[in-house]
């Protein structure tokens, strides 16, 4: 929920337990120094900021000032205080405003492109909103089915050209912001399930969107039922359940809500944003539980959440509040044990707001790694945890790479049996917080190999092949050295001979 006068714009593998799971002497987050982490910068999870314009013009709807497309990423960034924190990700508001009576130009089409190439050239990508009424409560946008199927039509080839940028996409068009309330077309079912459906269609199976609510969901009329899983939430009201206005607009522990996402979201796309530090109605004002929020963005899965809204007051207790192993497993969190030593070995704490930023989507850990040669084979064996909120949700390949002493590339080997998005951090059958441990296995063929060591690692890059060679879109695992090749990112998993 917005509102009008707030908006802005050899290897050494550290083993350990994985909680829950009492780790050694009970030490609290008073006795232990609190450390900030060096953030893994990954596509698709973490942190994001919100940007805003008109399509037309290039403006802020909200203040009419011209957003600069080569820099509004690092201006939002800066705005908040996050230039450390290895921001991929920002929720990108689109405004057709101007082209509600008619069709969409190809001149604004050029001008969203230079969105997106600029976000493209910083590594990010966008959490994707279009929207028609930036004036909010009591104004309508315009929209009617027709025209919203219309720039459907137009945007098609502009979203599929772009899917490599794309986190997910909100269904957005109805209503203030985009938020499906305060339009007529928020009581026309039917024009609500031909934009779900027609949204489902333009994006492959492979990608999620985002509703509101869940009560919107359960009433879709859906072409493919199997796109149920596809239907992730976009909680843009994230009070921990502890506001007044909380039920029907937040998930709050123990309604039938809370336990609809927790059944489904293992498999979709999830993200929030807390509302604005107003004292007014639907503002929040007052600190929410850490505890409590971090159990829900275990539950829920979140991949991403927003740190412009509530910056001043919620977002800014997060960095002063400390968590230590010992506090993650009396809640149930999960997390590997070498998140809690610095480079020297020491046990430490570290902020909520690092953990939480670091553990939004995935997290692998590397267990181990059996790699053997036999003649012209390779025979490997990798285990692994995922200890995030969330697993990988965007497509991406797993590439098994050997990389010779004069580091080049010897032999690429794409597993095409290793599918990252079972890679949940816990079983989601059955609910209980324990970890599962992954494995990926095989026997492949390296015919080219000559004497000498190399090197093994795992590559894993968009599954949009345009993406490919831009290391920002590769995922990084953790506590492992990365070689960078080519423009790839390369995680060094052990070495053979």
């Amino acid at each position: 929920m917005k509102t009008l006068a707030r908006i802005f714009f050899f290897i050494v593998f550290v083993s350990g337990s994985v909680g829950s799971g009492m780790t050694g002497t009970a030490l609290n987050a008073q006795s232990l120094h609190m450390e900030r982490m060096t953030p893994l910068r990954n596509p698709d999870r973490g942190f994001h900021v919100e940007s805003n314009f008109f399509v037309h013009n290039y403006h802020n709807p909200f203040n009419d000032s011209l957003v600069f497309p080569d820099s509004f990423i690092d201006d939002r960034v800066e705005a908040f205080g996050a230039q450390g924190d290895s921001i991929t990700l920002t929720q990108l508001y689109l405004y057709l405003s101007d082209y509600v009576d008619g069709d969409i130009p190809e001149e604004a089409l050029d001008r969203m492109q230079v969105i997106f190439d600029t976000m493209k050239s910083k590594g990010c990508k966008a959490i994707l909103r279009f929207a028609y009424n930036y004036r909010g409560l009591g104004f309508t946008g315009g929209e009617t089915r027709e025209m919203i199927s219309r720039h459907l039509d137009r945007l098609e080839p502009f979203i599929r050209r772009n899917l490599g940028l794309i986190a997910t996409c909100q269904m957005g068009f109805i209503g203030a912001w985009g938020e499906w309330h305060s339009s007529p077309l928020s009581k026309d079912q039917e024009a609500k399930d031909m934009l779900v459906n027609r949204l489902l269609e333009i994006f492959p199976e492979e990608y999620c969107l985002e509703l509101r609510y869940p009560a919107q969901k359960r009433l879709l009329t859906l072409d493919n039922p199997e796109d149920w899983k596809r239907i992730g939430f976009s909680n843009d009201y994230f009070t921990a359940g502890e506001h007044p206005l909380a039920p029907e607009n937040d998930f709050v522990p123990g309604d039938g809500n809370y336990a609809m996402v927790f059944r489904d979201s293992p498999w979709f796309f999830m993200s929030g944003e807390i509302p604005y530090a107003e004292n007014t109605e639907w503002g929040l004002h007052k600190l929410i539980s850490v505890d409590r929020t971090l159990q829900i963005m275990r539950d829920h899965h979140y991949s991403a959440f927003d740190i412009s809204q509530n910056n001043e007051l919620n977002i800014r207790h997060w960095k002063e509040c400390p968590l230590t192993a010992e506090k993650l497993d009396t809640l149930g969190i999960l997390y590997d044990e070498s998140y809690f030593r610095n480079s020297s070995g020491q046990q430490v704490a570290r902020s909520a707001y690092d953990f939480i930023r670091d553990h939004l989507g995935y997290r692998l850990n590397l267990k181990s790694a059996d790699i053997e040669r036999k003649g012209r084979k390779i025979r490997y064996s990798i285990s692994f945890t995922n200890t995030g909120f969330a697993t990988v949700i965007n497509p991406h390949q797993v590439h098994l790479l050997l990389i010779d002493p004069e580091g080049d590339i010897a032999e690429d080997c794409l597993l095409s049996g290793a599918d990252p998005k079972s890679w949940q951090p816990y079983d989601p059958e059955s609910g209980t917080h324990e970890v599962l441990t992954h494995s990926i296995e095989g026997i492949v063929r390296a015919a080219g190999l000559g004497k000498g060591g190399y090197k093994v690692g795992i590559w894993m890059p968009d599954a949009q092949e345009n993406m490919h060679g831009n290391a920002a879109y590769d995922i990084k695992w953790a506590g492992l050295p990365i070689q960078y090749i080519d423009g790839m990112a390369i995680n060094i998993i052990g070495e053979i001979h």
